[in-house]
């Protein structure tokens, strides 16, 4: 689980101990709009100083504060964790979500504009992807990928669950070091396959989105399965989609790199090997893929 989303708590914001609401605007992802758009409740699954994760019926949506990771389901309010704006969120308690805003506590945080959490990358080549990915890890040392990368090299649907399932649910934490990795592969196969015109890759991902809900709901936690449905969509933290479009000729790639591998104690580093390893599979057998516009 990324760093940034955790720490010690404090006392709110003091103007929290009076009557008066306190309102204060966010930016969301538009991966959540369905569920921020008709009343209803969610309900808390733990909070920290820098986010709250509320669970809303099968999925989760991530409360976070402008000083935290934004992560493809965030709603990221504009006050830092110093503010202590998520100081009085108790596991289990009932939020009131809906036509565009959250409310607890006394604290109304209303979405002011959205964002879109798969990244726009332009067309390359695989010469060019394969110059941009050298020298970077396509691994983590708790991670065996030469299976993995066997599998996606066929593109066959069957070899690429059976290589991906191991992984998920392994590690400790919110967010297993397993499914970090499994979320970087994922959304790397997703996103640079449009990039690269990769049919054959983008048809086997859309043949896995369900094999793979249903194994990363039965294997792993609420959020981190999640997060693996973000992944299948191609929705990513920012983070990993600086580094995606860094890696297609949009942005810095060692400066983005060494971003995405800030997060988090493992979050970060398993992420860019996963995609890095989906990059290596799709610029492998370029030369004997069908590759069409999609």
């Amino acid at each position: 689980m990324a760093a940034s989303a955790v720490g010690t708590r404090h006392t709110a914001i003091e103007v929290r101990s009076t009557q008066a609401p306190v309102r204060v605007t966010a930016v969301a992802s538009v991966a959540v709009r369905d569920l921020l758009t008709v009343p209803g409740t969610a309900t808390v699954l733990g909070a920290s100083d820098y986010a709250a994760w509320l669970l809303v019926g099968d999925t989760v949506i991530v409360i976070s504060t402008r000083d935290a990771t934004r992560l493809p389901n965030a709603v990221e309010m504009a006050a830092n964790s110093t503010d202590g704006p998520l100081g009085v969120l108790n596991h289990g308690e009932a939020v009131e979500i809906g036509v565009g805003r959250v409310a607890f506590g006394g604290l109304t945080v209303r979405v002011a504009r959205w964002w879109d959490p798969v990244p726009v990358l332009p067309t390359v080549t695989p010469e060019q992807l394969g110059t941009a990915i050298q020298g970077f890890p396509a691994a983590v040392p708790t991670i065996e990928a030469a299976t993995l990368r066997d599998a996606l090299v066929v593109w066959s649907p069957a070899a690429f669950i059976a290589a991906a399932e191991p992984h998920i649910g392994r590690g400790p934490g919110l967010t297993p070091e397993g499914d970090d990795y499994m979320a970087g592969v994922i959304a790397g196969v997703r996103t640079l396959s449009r990039s690269l015109c990769h049919r054959p890759a983008i048809e086997m991902l859309d043949q896995c989105a369900l094999p793979m809900t249903l194994i990363a709901d039965a294997r792993t936690t609420t959020f981190s399965a999640a997060l693996i449905r973000h992944a299948l969509r191609g929705e990513v933290a920012e983070p990993a989609g600086a580094f995606l479009r860094a890696l297609t000729g949009r942005g810095d790639i060692t400066q983005s790199h060494a971003r995405l591998q800030s997060v988090g104690h493992s979050s970060g580093p398993a992420l860019a090997a996963g995609i890095v390893c989906a990059a290596e599979a799709l610029i492998q057998d370029n030369s004997d893929s069908d590759r069409s516009q999609t």
